[in-house]
């Protein structure tokens, strides 16, 4: 879930799908989950994936000697923020954890989205990719509706979303790789060519 891709070093978004699978499998076997426990997994998942995000991020623009790109920043924002006040505030999310599923399904599809979008420009991205994200996006909306579903059925819709979202991600950054890879489908040339590129993950 970040905007764009830094497609060679893949470490960023490699954690963020293994970490989204995790929890999506975890709410989807254990969907008896106490309300509580559940908005203190999303707060510290959100916080992990920002904090993954943060140091990635500065890792690649320390290597390229640039600022950290705008939309890598403000997907870093979003996460921290979002999940600090999940964290502060438990007790007002958990009375619409609804609400809360839908935020965090809206923000990684529509993160997905424009990360898939910006990666574009520089590696080939089929219309299919866009598929899961668009669906995720779609499913965080619709959640926004089902305030009165119950809290298991609503836990498993969201840990369902939430795994299809990691491994997403994951052939996502397999694909882009191997797209700009040297000799790939989307490098016509050496690598070093690309080098304001090459150290670009998922922003």
């Amino acid at each position: 879930m970040g905007l764009g891709f830094y497609v060679t070093n893949r470490t960023s978004s490699v954690v963020r799908g293994v970490l989204t699978l995790l929890l999506g499998v975890c709410l989807l076997v254990w969907p008896g989950f106490t309300s509580g426990l559940i908005v203190k997994l999303i707060a510290g998942f959100l916080l992990a994936i920002g904090v993954v995000t943060l140091v990635s991020a500065m890792m690649a623009a320390s290597k390229t000697k640039s600022a950290i790109p705008v939309l890598v920043a403000l997907n870093v924002a979003v996460y921290l923020l979002f999940g600090l006040l999940v964290f502060l505030f438990p007790g007002f999310f958990l009375s619409l954890i609804a609400f809360l599923f839908g935020g965090v399904l809206l923000i990684a599809g529509l993160s997905q989205v424009i990360g898939l979008y910006q990666s574009s420009k520089y590696a080939p991205v089929g219309g299919g990719m866009y598929i899961v994200p668009v669906a995720i996006t779609v499913c965080g909306i619709a959640l926004f509706f089902s305030p009165r579903a119950s809290t298991e059925a609503l836990t498993m819709i969201f840990g369902g979303a939430v795994a299809l979202y990691g491994i997403s991600e994951l052939v996502a950054v397999w694909k882009l790789r191997k797209g700009t890879a040297p000799g790939g489908n989307g490098s016509t040339g050496d690598s070093s060519q690309q080098g304001e590129y090459t150290d670009y993950e998922e922003v």
